[in-house]
């Protein structure tokens, strides 16, 4: 009997001791805290966001070590999670839970606390505004730097802030989760922003409407934006067939096998009285676009079309001999009203209130072009006057009590649907930002570039204008979409510094990388034919004598920073501006800094801007500018001119051309031989998919994707001390050269498939 007793008392104590073991789960605001006082640990979970904050535990300093708090009791006191620490003696921390904030208090002095965050594809780490120290970031793949306070979720457009002066490191076992150590203080250890690009950022700019734009984070659809050409500002109202086929060939054979994919063709096939989205200008397209399409296709090309949904030739309309009468929107008249941006005044705007609109023109219409042309990529143009001219003159609708955004909207989708997951949609509607969220892989993000640096003697403001929408809109690229500053132009009267300074650019920032230069070789006829077109010819009428196809060393720019890599914004506020259709910054970042995290390591690309008319020195500072641990040495490689920069004092200082840029790649000194950069891409990240050095045996190996027939060049740092001993590849042979001091190139021809190397050295 005594015996069943002790083992009752002993199953008893046992089920005791073990209860009391258990961790305690608290929730409170939308919070849900863990405390595990058996591994004292904590978790902080929220009821939108999931984790937010995990193995959390508490640290002393002593002297220069840590050591770290194993043991709590946990309680609720006073409203507050009480931890009571058996040692120190006496020590309490308190945990006070609001519905955006997470605050620790401890009575013991020299206590952190240390943890993982989850930080994914849809967790990015993130600046705000009251960070912006004139360089602006971004970033390719699971990175981190001293200056990151916060991460975004993108799926709830909520932003978690730690303290300014916290550590978020990326952990080396798992990169998708942060190392976050945060000293206490007065202010809380997490903060959360709710509908931070709703809200706080704004996303619209005083525009007088009733449309408030939400946040909705970028589909899935594209993990890039586009790299492709466009004809507008080469050929403005004036591409022929003939020029066309030509371009479309010249562009397969030489930017192709770069990573170019889309040729889109602008406004001028809609001209004429009989002419409409289908049946094109006979003058211009005698065999008409369906035939381009096929060229574009065969040639291993996506076609691609500017047209404004909005609109249809009342004459001759796409999808019937005539439309009925209330197929059009009116003015205020009674008078057909021409829509925006068209070749000429044949297209009139159409009643989308009218749902037979949408079905009798709008979705076959669709369907032709892309299930039956093939169409893959659509810039839907217009700026968005349809909707204040609904607004305007709405009693004259079909149905005047639709809301114009809602039909807009509504509109936008068919064309989405029909163009399903392959199909790229660009967004030209300038009217508010946010209209086409959820819709729009893309959109455009400001007014027309022209191809000279400063717009002087045209009303566009040139490259300018390219450079304001550009860093003014990043903020939203890749977040919402991927965004459209307008073409990219190299060609003369732009120097070949401005070219680089551009190409670099839009490179570094991830943006749509659409083109408009000339390509393909012009015969006499051809040139004259378009020299003396009686419509449109733009930026040529001129400059004549600079219309030719790109010479190498401009084509070459292209080469080498083509296509668009999976790069997003880091600062996540519109750069010293309001957020507005058509920013104007008022001024432009002394560099861009691309943080990258790929096979090829952990580094920075960083631009080097000289806006000034004269060559100037530019200075960088490795912590405050760039983020940069000072506990590591770095290596820097000049893209642009293959040499390696001297790093000295934590400082970056080149002497950069007026217009120009210095294209640096920023890596940490390991003490060994390391890869610097490639000859095929700025970033270093398109062609190599492996890196890897052999302590052993002293060997640094991997394998580059080439461009068949291409010279690729490997860029390494080979530290004093140590010596190539033998080089190979898998296919063909590879040239080394010394091209100074520690600068090692190694050479060879591209190839079809992929090509392993090796470099053995010797001390």
């Amino acid at each position: 009997m005594k015996s069943l007793m002790k083992i009752s008392f002993l199953i008893a104590l046992s089920a005791f001791l073990f209860a009391c073991q258990q961790p305690k789960e608290y929730s409170e605001n939308g919070w849900k805290i863990v405390s595990n006082s058996n591994d004292g640990t904590l978790t902080f979970s929220q009821s939108k966001l999931g984790v937010v904050f995990a193995d959390v535990h508490l640290l002393k300093t002593e002297g220069k070590s840590a050591v770290r708090i194993k043991s709590w009791e946990t309680e609720i006191k006073d409203g507050a999670i009480v931890l009571t620490i058996k040692e120190p003696a006496n020590a309490e921390c308190s945990i006070v839970v609001s519905d955006s904030t997470i605050n620790f208090t401890c009575n013991a002095k020299n206590i952190y606390i240390a943890g993982i965050a989850p930080a994914g594809e849809k967790r990015i780490p993130a600046r705000v505004a009251s960070q912006d120290n004139d360089v602006m970031y971004t970033q390719m793949g699971f990175v981190s730097a001293t200056n990151i306070f916060h991460l975004f979720d993108m799926n709830t457009d909520i932003l978690i802030g730690f303290p300014e002066g916290s550590k978020l490191v990326r952990n080396v076992n798992d990169n998708s989760l942060m190392d976050i150590k945060i000293a206490l203080s007065n202010e809380p250890e997490i903060t959360l922003i709710n509908n931070y690009y709703t809200n706080v950022v704004g996303l619209v700019d005083n525009q007088k409407t009733k449309f408030k734009p939400t946040f909705v984070p970028i589909p899935n659809r594209f993990k890039t934006a586009p790299t492709g050409w466009s004809s507008w500002y080469c050929y403005y109202m004036s591409p022929t067939e003939e020029t066309l086929m030509k371009e479309t060939d010249a562009l397969a054979k030489k930017l192709k096998p770069y990573g170019l994919k889309y040729v889109q063709l602008d406004a001028a096939y809609s001209r004429g009285v009989d002419a409409n989205w289908l049946n094109w200008d006979k003058t211009l397209y005698p065999h008409g676009g369906k035939a381009w399409f096929k060229h574009v296709r065969d040639n291993g090309l996506v076609p691609g079309l500017w047209l404004n949904i909005h609109g249809a030739n009342s004459n001759h309309p796409s999808m019937a001999d005539k439309y009925p009468d209330n197929f059009y929107l009116k003015d205020k008249e009674g008078k057909l009203s021409h829509i925006c941006c068209s070749a000429d005044s044949t297209m009139n705007r159409l009643d989308y209130t009218n749902n037979d609109v949408i079905e009798k023109h709008l979705r076959p219409l669709f369907k032709t072009l892309v299930n039956v042309w093939g169409l893959g990529y659509l810039k839907a143009g217009g700026w968005g006057t349809w909707m204040d001219f609904l607004d305007k003159n709405r009693e004259n609708a079909f149905n005047p009590q639709m809301d114009s955004r809602e039909i807009y909207r509504k509109s936008i989708k068919v064309v989405r649907d029909i163009l399903g997951d392959k199909g790229y949609l660009l967004g030209c509607s300038m009217h508010e930002i946010g209209v086409g969220f959820g819709y729009f892989d893309g959109s455009r993000t400001g007014g027309d570039d022209y191809a000279n640096w400063d717009g002087k003697d045209h009303w566009s403001g040139g490259m300018q204008t390219f450079f304001n929408s550009l860093f003014g809109a990043n903020y939203l690229n890749g977040i919402s979409w991927w965004s459209d500053p307008d073409d990219v132009m190299v060609r003369d009267p732009l120097t070949l510094d401005e070219g680089k300074t551009i190409v670099t650019t839009i490179s570094l920032s991830g943006q749509a990388y659409v083109f408009s230069d000339y390509v393909a070789n012009f015969s006499e006829e051809r040139l004259h034919n378009f020299l003396t077109s009686k419509y449109n010819i733009g930026w040529a009428r001129k400059h004549p004598k600079l219309v030719k196809p790109l010479p190498d060393e401009k084509l070459e720019l292209y080469k080498k920073t083509m296509p668009a890599m999976p790069i997003k914004a880091m600062d996540l506020y519109p750069y010293k501006t309001k957020p507005a259709c058509c920013p104007k910054p008022a001024s432009f970042p002394k560099a861009l800094d691309l943080k990258v995290n790929a096979a090829t390591g952990q580094y920075d690309v960083i631009s080097m801007y000289n806006w000034a008319d004269n060559d100037t020195i530019r200075t960088l500072k490795l912590d405050a500018d760039l983020g940069l641990d000072l506990d590591k040495s770095y290596l820097a490689f000049d893209f642009w001119n293959t040499k390696l920069v001297d790093v000295k004092n934590n400082k970056l200082q080149k002497l950069v051309p007026k217009h120009g840029t210095c294209a640096i790649l920023l890596r940490a000194a390991t003490g060994q031989p390391q890869l610097l950069a490639t000859s095929r891409h700025l970033t270093a990240a398109k062609s190599l998919s492996k890196v890897n050095w052999n302590e052993e045996k002293q060997i640094l190996s991997g394998e580059s994707v080439t461009v068949p027939g291409d010279k690729y060049s490997l860029y390494f740092y080979v530290p004093s001390g140590y010596k190539i001993k033998t080089n190979t590849i898998s296919s063909g042979r590879a040239k080394a050269t010394q091209l100074e001091n520690n600068l090692l190139q190694l050479s060879f021809q591209g190839t079809e498939k992929p090509i392993e190397w090796s470099v053995e050295f010797s001390k």
